[in-house]
């Protein structure tokens, strides 16, 4: 096949840079997009869109990865309230007193069955 390029060569090396160009720019995008992938999938919120698993025919996650993102979930969480109440004894308030019941012991050789 015969090709008649009728363009200057002041054209085709405008075009070579322009494709030059869109390729780096097209590059530096795909680095900026894998990126924002991997630090998305740093902050791990239930609102992350795990693409890389998604994009790709990846296995499903192994209990141990399983329990990594519970762990990494559970240390990023904001903290639960405490349900625990300290008197100080400088406020002049008590400790709370153990009011539950207490278990007898049984005295040696007092069994019911004989």
């Amino acid at each position: 096949m015969k090709v008649d390029d009728q363009r200057s060569d002041a054209d085709r090396k405008a075009s070579e840079d322009a494709t030059r160009r869109n390729e780096h720019s097209a590059g530096r995008l795909a680095r900026h997009r894998e990126s924002q992938a991997r630090e998305a999938l740093g902050r791990r919120s239930p609102t992350t869109f795990d693409a890389g698993r998604f994009a790709t025919n990846a296995q499903p996650l192994t209990p141990a990865e399983q329990a990594a993102q519970a762990r990494q979930r559970k240390h990023t969480a904001e903290p639960r309230p405490t349900s625990a109440r300290f008197n100080s004894p400088s406020t002049g308030d008590e400790a709370p007193k153990d009011t539950g019941k207490k278990k007898k012991k049984k005295k040696p050789g007092s069994g019911g069955a004989g």
